[in-house]
């Protein structure tokens, strides 16, 4: 089994990153200069609003719009002291009053960002956790013996009064000493993020999360990757610099790729990566996925497709489903989609068939980073999920909203817009002062009125006494639509 880690970043207003098993695409991650990731940032905000129903306070943080901070996501050290029995939020926080606040989700769409002030910065083997006292392993470290070794060097280590730690998966079979040299320099950090939190004043950026391939590599580096190629001499410099740091004994993986193809195009990539931007996924055995994601929950169809090789309907749903678990769970960690997942099984009888689809898609999320949660197939063949995102979906800064159809994915008809331009019209002109009117539509739009709709306008016309004139505007985009209207002075 080989696995490499692929940088390009020839471009400097794009850095995109795959990680690869056996040349299948296992990780991707993309970053544009169109849109600014903050996830990780911290700031030094200050609070704006206090919302007592809504149980959180939206903090100026410097961005165009305010944070939301959550109450639970609120330190006690940032609370007012109250008399007994004063523990509502207004009483507790209030306008005007400082933070040191952590991004831990970007805005999206209309929503801002979400905030937290419980601030966690990450190394290559170890979160430190400033104002926490929690000392412990990743979940994701599940052998018992190696977390008790752990456990019992964290106890070991001289972490300061007040500071919490928690070991990552990558801190698996690390030693003390580089646990300790991983803590002094997260304790540097932490140092002079908290200098610049006394000299600055609100909102202002006191910590800035590093670039997208160092980030990536200090999440998603591991001792069985084979090799790390990069198609940019300064980012290859970057990376070689952070492996001296992390791992110098691995510092010969990394390798400045100088092929005459492009270094995604070498590895058959950029058709898998193109996949992962579509609805529809296919499986092998001819079945296939359809994936729609809306602002609460992504919902994911199973369908059999040209799937009919087994001996009945039953033996059919059931392999395809099986087939369907493995996609489910790449295509989730690759398109890094979160919240609430509703995956719609084909239809099954068998209760052991079920369960069995339920613990193989389980085993499928288990190499996931994100958190899971999974509940059990409903009468109705569906299965709920829940899915931590860790960063921002690869549409982000990549991909904006259809301006024709604002993101429906469905424009009307010719003859709908038509209909609804001559409503719009009998309106504006049902004033007795209205003498002209001269309506602005789609060009296919305005061919459509004054071919199949002039009996229509003619009745306007002499019902009301008026002139109208249909012009037809290339620029303009489906349902749009503008009428001028005229009377005499």
């Amino acid at each position: 089994m080989t696995k490499k880690i692929l940088i390009n970043a020839l471009d400097s207003d794009e850095n995109r990153i795959a990680a690869i098993k056996d040349n299948k695409l296992e990780q991707f991650h993309i970053e544009t200069t169109a849109k600014q990731v903050t996830q990780g940032n911290i700031f030094k905000g200050i609070v704006t609003r206090v919302e007592p129903s809504l149980q959180a306070v939206f903090v100026d943080y410097g961005a165009p719009k305010n944070g939301f901070l959550q109450k639970n996501e609120i330190h006690k050290d940032y609370f007012q002291d109250v008399e007994k029995g004063e523990k509502a939020l207004f009483h507790l926080i209030k306008k005007g009053q400082e933070l040191i606040v952590q991004v831990t989700k970007d805005p999206i769409s209309q929503k801002g960002a979400m905030l937290t002030t419980f601030i966690s910065l990450p190394g290559r083997l170890s979160v430190l956790m400033p104002g926490n006292s929690t000392k412990g392993v990743s979940r994701k470290i599940s052998d018992e013996d190696e977390r008790k070794r752990l456990v019992n060097i964290i106890k070991t280590m001289k972490i300061p009064t007040g500071f919490g730690m928690i070991v990552r998966t990558a801190g698996k079979n690390s030693t003390k000493t580089l646990l300790t040299a991983d803590l002094k320099y997260l304790m540097r950090v932490w140092k002079n993020i908290d200098k610049k939190a006394i000299k600055n004043t609100a909102p202002s950026l006191l910590y800035k999360e590093q670039t997208l391939a160092v980030r990536s590599l200090r999440d998603y580096f591991t001792s069985d990757v084979n090799e790390i190629l990069i198609d940019s001499p300064e980012i290859f410099k970057e990376v070689k610099d952070f492996i001296c740091v992390i791992a110098p004994k691995q510092q010969k993986i990394v390798k400045l790729f100088k092929g005459e193809k492009p270094i995604f195009s070498k590895y058959q990539l950029e058709d898998q990566i193109a996949s992962i931007y579509k609805k529809e996924v296919t499986l092998k055995s001819g079945g296939f996925l359809v994936i729609e994601q809306t602002e609460a929950l992504v919902s994911i169809d199973v369908n059999s497709g040209k799937s009919t090789k087994k001996k009945n309907i039953e033996e059919t749903a059931f392999h395809t489903n099986l087939e369907a678990c493995e996609e489910v769970a790449r295509q989730l960690r690759l398109r890094d989609m979160g919240g609430l997942i509703v995956v719609d099984f084909i239809d099954m009888k068998d209760r052991r068939h079920k369960a069995e689809i339920t613990k193989t898609l389980k085993k499928y999320l288990k190499s996931d980073k994100a958190k899971t949660k999974v509940g059990g197939i409903t009468p109705f063949g569906l299965l709920e999920m829940s899915r931590q995102r860790i960063r921002h979906s690869i549409t982000f800064g990549s991909h904006e909203t259809c301006r024709n159809c604002n993101g429906r994915g469905q424009t009307p008809s010719v003859e709908t817009q038509g209909l609804a331009f001559l409503r719009q019209l009998n309106l504006k002109t049902i004033k007795p002062e209205v003498k002209e009117a001269t309506g602005f539509v789609p060009s296919d739009v305005a061919n459509y009125l004054l071919n199949k709709k002039r009996e229509e306008l003619s009745e306007i016309e002499s019902k009301r006494t008026i002139a109208i004139t249909i012009e037809g505007d290339q620029k303009m985009i489906s349902g749009e639509s503008k009428i001028i209207i005229s009377a005499p002075n």
